[in-house]
C-alpha cells in the first residue's frame, strides 16, 4: 500500500510540471505573435510618415527650382533683348517676390566668374562662388538642370545650408553665371516638428554624408546637432547601398534608444529622411502584457500546486479512512455487516447481531434470507449480480426478524468495495421503526406544507423555524441555511424602513398582511413576490408563530416589463421610442409652463445615411445607429432624455434649462456643437472606417402657454431641414420664416416630376477656356424654366431631387441631352472639337446600371465619347474604391473622360487620387475667390496644381472672375479656366452666338 501511494505522488507531481510547461509555452507563443503584429503595424506607420515627409520636402525643392527657373528665363531674356541685366530691375524683381521662397531662401545671381552681382542683401553681393564645386559643375555642364549641394556651411557664416544652383547662358549659349538659392537647415526643422512620433521617437533629415540637417528631438551631443555626422551603422549601410527606401531596426542609435524606422531618398536633393518610433513607446502595452503573463503563470503554478496538495491529502485521508473503518465496524450503532460476492456473511458489528437476535456463530456464512423477512434467495442473488454493482451502491427498505421473531422495518445501504484486491459488499442496516411512525404522523401536514406555494414559519421573535421545498426553490436558501435567521436575510434594500414598519403595524393590528414585495435570492438576484403573512395565536391570544406564504411573480413582472420595453423603447438602440419621448415631452412642456423655465428640443438627422445603407448594407447601417446612440448618451448624459424617433432621426430633450432665453440658446449651442463633434469622429466596422456627420434642428419650448406637444417637435424638424439645406454638419434654430421655405420645397418636390414630362428643363452651357482664351469645351448646367416662377436655380431643386430619388431620371436626361448636343456639334468643323462636362451625382454613379446607361446613350446619340467628360465629386468615392475604378475603366475604354470636381473641399485623399483613372482636377471656386488676398487659399491652389503635374493630369480652375485671379493661377501653372471673367452659363443659342463672336475676334 505504501509503494502504491508513492507512485501516485510521483504521477501528481509530473502532471503539475507538464501543465505548467504547457502554460508557459502557450503564453510565450501568444506574446511572440502579439509583438510580431505590433511591429508590423509600426512599420506601416513609419512608412506612411516617411512618405509624407519626403513628399513635403520634394514639393519644397520643386518650388525652389520653379522660382530659380523663372529667374533664369527672365535673366536670359534680358540678355537677349538688352544685352545686359539692369541692376534696378533685377533687384526690384527679387524684392517683389511674394511667395514663401523669398522668406525662407536667399537668392543670389553671379556673373561668369562666380561673383555675386545681385542678391537680397549687401552681404550676399560680396560673395564669390568660383571655388565651389557646384559652381564648377554648372559651369562645365551646359544642361538645363538644378544642382543641389549636400549640407554645407553658409557662405555668410550663418549656420548650415543647402545651395540650389541653376546655370544661365549668354544668347550664344555660353556660360554667363549661376542663380543660387540658399536654403537654411532650420527650414527642415519646421517641417519635421509637425510629425507625432511619440515621446522617444525621432525624425531625421540627413545628407548622403550622414550629416544631420534636422532632427526632432535635437540631442545635446555634437553628433546629434545640425551639421554633426551620426546615425546607426545599419542606416549608413542602407544609404551607401544606393537603394531608394528601406526599413531598419537598430539598437545602436545615437541616443541608445532601440527603434524601428524607415528611410527614403529624395530624388531632387542629395538628402534622405528617416522616421523612427521607439521600442519603449510602441511596445509599452506589450511589456505590460508580459508582466500580466508572468503573474498569470505564477497564479496558475500556485493553483495547480495547491490542487495537487489537496488531492494528495485526499488520497492519504482515504488510506487512513480504510483503517478507521475497521474500528468503526466494531463500535457502530447501525447494523454493519459485510457479504462476499456470493452473498454470504463474512463479518458484522455487535450491533448487527443484537438487531437480528443471533450470535456470530449462528449467522456467519449465512445469506441475508436467514434474517430478512422480505427478500428470498433468488432476489438477493439478483441484487448482488446487477443492482449493487454501481459506484454509488443502493439503498432500500426491508424487514428483519428480531430475537422474538417479530418483523420490524430497516433501511439497508449496500455498496461494492475493494479490499486488498477482493470484492465485498459493505452493508449497513438501521432500525427505522420510530422514523416510520413519525413519517406517518407528519404525512398529512407535510402534504399540505409542501405545496407549490413557498411556506415560512418563524417564532414570535421572527427567528425562522422551518421552510418548505417551494420556498427553497424560490429563494435559493436551504432550510438549514434559513433556520435561526430572520426574514431580513431576504430583504432587497428596495423598500424603505417606513414600508416595513407600516406592514408590521398592520399585521399586529389585523392579524395579517398581503401584497407585492421585492426580495433578494441567495445569488443576489432581486425578484418580485406576492406574500401573505399571518400570525398564529394561542388560547391566550399571544402570538406564538408567524406563517408566510409567498408566490414568485418575477416571471409575470419580467413579461410585463418586456411588454413595456417593446412598447416604449427602440429594439435596436435601446433608447426611448417616439411614443415614450412624446409622453415625456408633454410632461416637460407642462412643467416648463408651470415653473416659467425654458426647455430645449434638438432633432438630429444623420447626413447621407441612405448612401451608407445602399453601399454597405443595412447591417452596417444598424451598427452605425447603435454607435450614434452610444455617443449621444456620452455627450448629453443620462439626466436628459435621448430617443430614436425612427430611421436615422434622433431627439434630445433638455428639461428646464433656464428662465433666460439667451442662456437657453447658449446652452443649446454648446450641446449641439458637442454632439456634432462627437458624431463627426470616425466609425469603425469590421474591415472599414466610415465618417459621417449630422444636421441638428433646435427649438425652445415653455415660452407660450398651452403649447401642443407636436409644436416644438415640428419647429425642431423644420430647423433640422434648414440645417441640411445650409450644407449639413451644422445646426439651426427654428425661425418662423422657414415655414414658407418648407412650403416652397414641397411645391418643388411635387412639380419636379412634371417639369421633366412637360419639357420645362433646359441645359445651360458655361465655356471653359485656355490661357489664350480659346474655348475648349463647356460644362452643362441644368436649369428649370418654371411657367410661373421663372428660372429656378439648381441649388434649390437638385438637393430635393437627391432626397426623393428623382436625381436618377434627372441625371439620365441631362446626360442624354448633352450627348445629343455633342453629336450635333460633331457635324460642324468649328464645334467638332468642343467637349461637354456633365455632373454625375454620387447616387447616380453608385447604381449598377450606370455604366450600361452611359454606353447606351453614346450608341443611341452617336456622340463622340472622347469629348464627353463626366464630373464626379469626392462623395461619389465613398462607395467601394474597387467598384469606382472598375466602372471608370469600362467607360474609359470607350473614350469617356473623367474630371474630379470641387477637389479639396471634401475628404480629399492622395490614395484615391493615385488609384482612380482621372483625367482632370477642378480647383473649387472657394479657393479661387480669395486667391489674391488669402495666402492659405493661394497655397492650397498651388499644391493642387503641383499634384496634377506629379500625377500627370490636367487642372482647371472654376469661379475665375478677375484678371488678378487668372494671373495668379497662370503663375502657378494652371492654364485652363471657367468663370464669369470669360462668360456666364447661357442657353445653347446664346452660347453659339458667343462662340461665333469669339471666332470673329480671333
Amino acid at each position: 500500500m505504501l509503494q502504491k501511494n508513492k507512485s501516485i505522488f510521483v504521477f501528481i507531481v509530473l502532471t503539475v510540471v507538464i501543465m505548467n510547461i504547457f502554460m508557459i509555452m502557450l503564453l510565450a507563443y501568444t506574446l511572440y505573435t502579439s509583438r510580431e503584429r505590433k511591429e508590423a503595424e509600426v512599420r506601416t506607420n513609419v512608412e506612411n510618415l516617411t512618405l509624407l515627409l519626403e513628399k513635403s520636402i520634394s514639393i519644397s525643392s520643386r518650388e525652389i527650382d520653379l522660382s530659380l527657373h523663372t529667374l533664369q528665363a527672365y535673366v536670359e531674356k534680358e540678355l537677349r533683348d538688352k544685352k545686359h541685366i539692369n541692376n534696378n530691375e533685377i533687384n526690384n524683381l527679387l524684392q517683389r517676390q511674394q511667395d514663401w521662397i523669398s522668406y525662407v531662401a536667399r537668392i543670389n545671381i553671379t556673373d561668369e566668374k562666380g561673383q555675386v552681382q545681385f542678391g537680397h542683401s549687401d552681404i550676399g553681393r560680396r560673395l564669390n562662388y568660383a571655388n565651389y564645386s557646384v559652381f564648377k559643375d554648372a559651369q562645365q555642364r551646359n544642361e538645363n538642370q538644378l544642382f543641389v549641394t549636400k549640407l554645407m556651411r553658409d557662405p555668410n557664416g550663418q549656420g548650415w545650408v543647402h545651395l540650389f544652383v541653376r546655370r544661365y547662358n549668354q544668347p550664344d549659349g555660353t556660360f554667363a553665371g549661376v542663380i543660387t538659392a540658399t536654403l537654411p537647415a532650420s527650414y527642415f526643422n519646421n517641417l519635421i516638428t509637425k510629425l507625432n512620433v511619440g515621446s522617444k521617437g525621432v525624425v531625421l533629415v540627413q545628407d548622403l554624408d550622414m550629416r544631420i540637417i534636422a532632427r526632432n528631438p535635437m540631442l545635446e551631443t555634437l553628433n546629434g546637432q545640425v551639421g554633426g555626422v551620426g546615425g546607426p551603422p545599419e542606416l549608413s549601410r542602407l544609404v551607401q547601398s544606393g537603394i531608394h527606401s528601406g526599413t531598419i531596426y537598430t539598437r545602436r542609435t545615437t541616443d541608445k534608444v532601440p527603434r524601428i524606422g524607415t528611410f527614403r531618398m529624395l530624388t531632387g536633393m542629395p538628402v534622405f529622411v528617416v522616421v523612427a518610433l521607439a521600442e519603449q513607446d510602441y511596445l509599452a502595452q506589450w511589456y505590460n502584457d508580459v508582466i500580466k503573463a508572468v503573474l498569470l503563470e505564477f497564479i496558475f503554478l500556485l493553483v495547480t500546486t495547491i490542487a495537487a496538495g489537496l488531492l494528495w491529502r485526499q488520497i492519504q485521508a482515504s488510506f487512513f479512512a480504510n483503517r478507521r473503518s475497521q474500528m468503526l465496524l466494531r463500535n457502530a450503532h447501525d447494523g454493519i455487516h459485510v457479504l462476499d460476492t456470493q452473498g454470504r456473511l463474512i463479518e458484522a458489528s455487535e450491533s448487527f447481531f443484537r438487531m437480528i437476535g443471533h450470535t456470530p456463530k449462528e449467522v456467519i456464512g449465512q445469506t441475508p434470507c436467514y434474517w430478512d423477512a422480505y427478500y428470498n434467495q433468488a432476489e438477493i442473488q439478483d441484487l448482488i449480480k446487477n443492482d449493487i454493482r454501481t459506484p454509488e451502491g443502493i439503498r432500500f427498505e426491508t424487514f428483519y426478524y428480531n430475537a422474538q421473531g417479530e418483523a420490524y422495518p430497516v433501511e439497508v445501504s449496500l455498496i461494492l468495495v475493494h479490499i486488498d484486491d477482493y470484492e465485498v459488499f459493505f452493508c449497513s442496516a438501521r432500525d427505522i421503526t420510530e422514523r416510520k411512525k413519525a413519517e406517518e404522523n407528519q404525512r398529512i401536514a407535510a402534504a399540505a406544507f409542501d405545496s407549490q406555494v413557498g411556506m415560512l414559519i418563524t417564532d414570535p421573535n421572527l427567528k425562522i423555524l422551518r421552510s418548505n421545498r417551494a420556498f427553497t426553490e424560490i429563494t435559493g436558501y436551504s432550510q438549514q441555511e434559513l433556520i435561526g435567521q430572520t426574514p431580513r436575510i431576504l430583504q432587497s434594500g428596495t423598500h424603505e424602513k417606513n414600508f416595513y414598519a407600516t406592514m408590521w403595524d398592520h399585521i399586529r393590528s389585523t392579524g395579517s398582511w398581503q401584497g407585492e414585495i421585492w426580495n433578494k435570492r441567495k445569488n443576489g438576484d432581486l425578484y418580485a413576490q406576492y406574500i401573505l403573512i399571518a400570525n398564529v395565536r394561542d388560547e391566550k391570544g399571544q402570538t406564538t408563530h408567524y406563517v408566510a406564504s409567498i408566490t414568485d411573480i418575477s416571471a409575470y413582472k419580467a413579461s410585463e416589463e418586456k411588454v413595456r420595453l417593446l412598447a416604449l423603447y427602440d429594439s435596436l438602440t435601446k433608447l426611448p421610442n417616439r411614443r415614450l419621448f412624446l409622453e415625456h415631452l408633454e410632461q416637460s412642456i407642462q412643467e416648463a409652463e408651470m415653473k416659467k423655465r425654458l426647455g430645449i428640443l434638438l432633432c438630429i438627422d444623420l447626413d447621407n445615411f441612405k448612401a451608407l445603407n445602399d453601399t454597405k448594407g443595412h447591417e452596417t447601417g444598424d451598427h452605425l445607429l447603435q454607435q450614434v446612440a452610444a455617443r449621444l448618451l456620452e455627450c448629453v448624459g443620462a439626466n436628459h432624455m435621448i430617443a430614436r424617433l425612427g430611421g436615422d432621426e434622433f431627439a434630445v430633450l433638455l428639461d428646464q434649462i433656464s428662465a433666460s432665453e439667451s442662456e437657453a440658446i447658449q446652452h443649446a449651442e454648446m450641446v449641439a456643437k458637442r454632439i456634432l463633434q462627437a458624431l463627426a469622429q470616425p466609425y469603425f466596422f469590421e474591415n472599414s472606417e466610415y465618417r459621417s456627420s449630422a444636421s441638428i434642428g433646435i427649438s425652445l419650448f415653455g415660452m407660450e402657454a398651452h403649447e401642443n406637444v407636436q409644436d416644438p417637435l415640428k419647429r425642431a424638424d423644420i430647423a433640422m431641414s434648414e440645417a441640411k439645406n445650409y450644407g449639413r454638419n451644422t445646426y439651426r434654430f427654428f425661425d418662423p420664416s422657414i415655414q414658407s421655405q418648407v412650403q416652397e420645397r414641397a411645391e418643388i418636390d411635387a412639380g419636379l416630376r412634371q417639369a421633366l414630362e412637360k419639357n420645362q428643363l433646359v441645359l445651360y452651357y458655361q465655356p471653359q477656356v485656355n490661357h489664350m482664351q480659346q474655348v475648349t469645351g463647356v460644362e452643362a448646367l441644368l436649369r428649370w424654366q418654371h411657367p410661373t416662377k421663372g428660372l429656378i436655380s439648381p441649388a434649390i431643386f437638385i438637393p430635393i431631387a437627391e432626397e426623393n430619388g428623382f436625381i436618377i431620371p434627372l441625371g439620365k436626361w441631362v446626360l442624354e441631352t448633352a450627348c445629343q448636343q455633342l453629336s450635333a456639334w460633331a457635324k460642324h468643323p468649328k464645334t467638332a472639337k468642343l467637349s461637354i462636362a456633365v455632373n454625375v451625382s454620387a447616387s447616380q454613379f453608385a447604381r449598377d446600371e450606370f455604366v450600361q446607361d452611359v454606353i447606351e446613350i453614346l450608341e443611341h446619340t452617336q456622340a463622340p465619347a472622347h469629348l464627353l467628360k463626366l464630373e464626379l465629386t469626392e462623395s461619389a468615392l465613398v462607395m467601394r474604391i474597387e467598384d469606382v475604378i472598375a466602372k471608370m475603366m469600362v467607360l474609359k475604354r470607350y473614350g469617356v473622360m473623367f474630371s474630379l470636381d470641387d477637389f479639396g473641399t471634401g475628404y480629399s485623399s492622395l490614395a484615391y487620387l493615385k488609384r482612380i483613372p482621372i483625367d482632370q482636377l477642378k480647383i473649387d471656386q472657394s479657393f479661387v475667390r480669395d486667391i489674391v488676398v488669402n495666402s492659405n487659399d493661394a497655397e492650397i491652389a498651388k499644391i493642387i496644381i503641383v499634384l496634377t503635374k506629379t500625377f500627370g493630369i490636367s487642372v482647371l480652375a472654376e469661379g475665375v472672375e478677375t484678371e488678378a485671379q487668372r494671373d495668379v493661377l497662370e503663375k502657378y501653372g494652371c492654364y485652363d479656366y471657367q468663370g464669369y471673367l470669360f462668360a456666364k452659363p447661357m442657353p445653347i443659342y446664346e452660347f453659339e452666338q458667343y462662340l461665333l463672336f469669339q471666332k470673329t475676334q480671333s
